[in-house]
This record gives structure tokens, sequence and C-alpha cells, in this order.
């Protein structure tokens, strides 16, 4: 089991225990490697806002996530671009230049 599901499973088995009581703290754990996160505040009409409020909805992401979503897909670090670079550098490995020439 890993460490954030054996975390989850101990916080859901205390809150069934302590049903009506406060929550205790459940502490989140970084991936290894991460950096240390940033906070950026950006201003939004509140037309703006709620444009991208609906369209997280209907992504069924968070409005900052998907914020952050657009944000890295437009800086070219987007989850796609990265699986893009590592397919592309895959075949540019393994296929003749006369394929990818084609």
């Amino acid at each position: 089991m890993t460490d954030i599901n054996k975390v989850l499973e101990e916080a859901s088995a205390d809150a069934e225990q302590n049903r009506g009581e406060p929550p205790r703290t459940v502490r989140a754990q970084r991936r290894a490697g991460a950096g240390s996160p940033a906070v950026l505040s950006v201003r939004l009409t509140q037309e703006q806002l709620q444009q991208l409020s609906d369209r997280a909805a209907r992504a069924g992401k968070p409005t900052s996530a998907l914020a952050r979503d657009i944000l890295l897909a437009a800086l070219g670090e987007s989850d796609d671009d990265q699986l893009s670079a590592k397919i592309e550098q895959v075949l540019r490995r393994t296929l003749s230049p006369d394929v990818l020439a084609a």
C-alpha cells in the first residue's frame, strides 16, 4: 500500500470513530524532489472568474486546479507537453531518420 493510501485509510477510520468531533489534522506529504510551491495571485473580473469556475465545474476540477493547468499549458510545462516530449524522444531514438522524415 502506498503511503498516501495508508494516510487516507487512517484518516477515514479516525473520522468514522470520531463522528461529530472536530477533525484531527492530517499532514500532507510532498512528492520526492518537488520544490517548495509558490502562490500566484491573479486579478480577474467577476465575469472572467465565473467563466473559469463554470469551465472548471464542467471539467470536474477545482477552479484553482484548472487555472494551474491553463498556465502550465501556456508555459509548455503541462503533463501533456511532458508526455509528448518523452514520446518524441523515444521515437527519435528508435525510428530511422527515413521514417521520421516522412
